[in-house]
């Protein structure tokens, strides 16, 4: 395509033109979420056994970030659910360095 170049820069060239469709232009298919997908997260099956152990308990996790007090709710396939002060966080088993029993006061 031979087009007018303004000041040789290509990207300030107009868009070439939409052309018009004799069929009807909405997509045949159904709108859907994809089928095929696949979700992978590495299992470390110790690691999330001792944590499950510890449910229940008052514990001290630290994170890639820092240490969170709390009691541990629950233990997920990719995620630990901890309770501070009544407020409840979700913490990615992949981002966890280690935890320990937290010492009663």
């Amino acid at each position: 395509m031979n087009r007018f170049m303004y000041n040789s820069y290509p990207q300030a060239m107009y868009p070439a033109p939409q052309y018009y469709r004799n069929e009807d232009v909405q997509s045949k298919g159904t709108l859907m979420f994809p089928q095929h997908v696949m979700y992978t997260t590495s299992v470390e099956p110790k690691f999330i056994e001792h944590l499950i152990q510890h449910k229940g308990l008052a514990v001290v996790i630290t994170t890639t970030v820092g240490k969170l007090v709390g009691t541990l709710d629950d233990v997920f396939i990719d995620h630990v659910a901890l309770v501070v002060r009544g407020k409840k966080h979700h913490i990615r088993l992949c981002e966890i360095v280690y935890f320990e029993k937290a010492d009663e006061k």
